[in-house]
């Protein structure tokens, strides 16, 4: 496995559905030490139930034909979502301040897949990602 060396200064977001850290390197490479920058928490009920309301609607055919539930809407992973974006504008704000600043995001799969899909949107390309 390879050595990862962050340069000073280096940003690093470090994020899941509910909390966030954007952190900064304040040591010199291959001796690093963070500083947290940013420190976000999004407290969200323990189910999806708590936060949705009714039951799924159901979409038939008529003279017999086979119908089906409309699924519901999980309103827990939505808000997750809405909080990954939030944090990534947060990060992104604060790489804005030098541009060629080195980037790491530490996510799960989950987390990075909203990331990715918010990456076209952002000024994270004109930064060097590890």
């Amino acid at each position: 496995m390879s050595s990862l060396t962050l340069r000073r200064e280096a940003k690093i977001l470090v994020c899941d559905g509910k909390t966030a850290l954007l952190l900064r390197n304040v040591g010199p490479p291959g001796q690093e030490k963070f500083e947290v920058e940013m420190s976000l928490r999004h407290d969200l009920p323990s189910h999806s139930a708590e936060m949705g309301s009714g039951r799924p609607g159901l979409v038939g055919q008529t003279l017999g034909g086979p119908s089906s539930a409309i699924e519901m809407t999980d309103h827990h992973s939505e808000a997750e979502k809405a909080f990954i974006k939030d944090a990534l504008k947060s990060f992104t704000a604060l790489l804005s301040r030098d541009i060629d600043t080195q980037a790491v995001i530490v996510a799960p799969p989950k987390a990075l897949a909203v990331i990715r899909s918010e990456e076209h949107t952002s000024e994270l390309q004109s930064h060097s990602f590890i």
